[in-house]
């Protein structure tokens, strides 16, 4: 077990550290989207944006017999 621990002991260190940098690096990035996600969402230009697309024709539905599954051209 205490080989298992010590054996490469370094290499683990810095791998965690590694690790631990890259997760905090992420939910950073993420949290970053969020908050400008939300800001865009909630101002004047996203709703000028509904408003100027909502005037237009929506997109005719697509007529098929088939749920998405496979099935063989005869």
């Amino acid at each position: 077990m205490k080989d298992w621990v010590f054996n490469n002991f370094w290499i683990k260190v810095i791998s965690l550290v590694l690790a631990i940098i890259t997760w905090f690096y992420v939910n950073g990035e993420l949290e970053k989207n969020n908050r400008l996600a939300s800001k865009f969402y909630g101002s004047e230009l996203y709703k000028s944006y509904l408003d100027e697309n909502s005037q237009e024709q929506p997109a005719p539905e697509k007529k098929t017999k088939n749920k998405g599954y496979v099935t063989e051209n005869k």
